[in-house]
């Protein structure tokens, strides 16, 4: 059985390895390998951390082996407050097909409803030939709002079309303050 727990400065190394591993495969995230640097896994494991949501799954056998990974993060701009962005995930291929994708996605949202009623969207894009994908996400309740025409350039020159997706917390609270916030988190901690 696969357990969901939230990420820790300590698993940065784990998730490095599991992105390196991810990057081997093309069109399994949209960098690839040679631009998963620790650099960047520690740039969005602290975002993820400080003003979003990170979530993993440790190998069951091995529990400092991360075998996925769920994140998204908010940017610094007062407009966009209400939004997680740039959400990735990924699943060790050698774990693919086992439903981990899902359990992670659904824990993930499920969080977002429970413990945070300042975030309306959780936004995302996907490869418009990713049918499978755009369908999975379809089913966890992500609407398609914009396609970006040819805005990938592949590694072969070929060019794609990512597909920008959105869900909204259906717990969102447009009167939340600053100050309700940091009791519910003082609370919570």
């Amino acid at each position: 059985m696969h357990i969901v727990r939230p990420v820790q400065i300590s698993d940065i190394q784990n998730i490095y390895q599991l992105y390196k591993k991810i990057g081997e495969h093309p069109g399994g995230i949209i960098r690839v390998s040679s631009e998963i640097t620790l650099d960047y896994i520690q740039d969005f494991v602290h975002k993820s951390i400080s003003d979003g949501l990170i979530l993993a799954i440790p190998h069951p056998e091995h529990e400092h082996q991360i075998i996925a990974e769920i994140h998204a993060y908010r940017i610094p701009i007062s407009a966009f407050r209400h939004i997680l962005t740039d959400l990735t995930i990924v699943v060790n291929p050698e774990f693919q097909g086992q439903g981990l994708g899902k359990l992670l996605f659904t824990s993930f949202l499920n969080k977002i409803k429970k413990s945070y009623p300042h975030i309306l969207r959780v936004e995302l894009f996907v490869r418009e030939k990713n049918t499978n994908t755009v369908q999975f996400y379809k089913k966890l309740g992500f609407i398609s709002e914009a396609k970006h025409y040819q805005k990938i350039k592949n590694l072969d020159h070929s060019i794609e079309t990512p597909i920008h997706m959105a869900w909204f917390n259906p717990k969102y609270n447009n009167n939340l303050t600053h100050q309700d916030l940091n009791r519910k988190a003082n609370h919570n901690s």
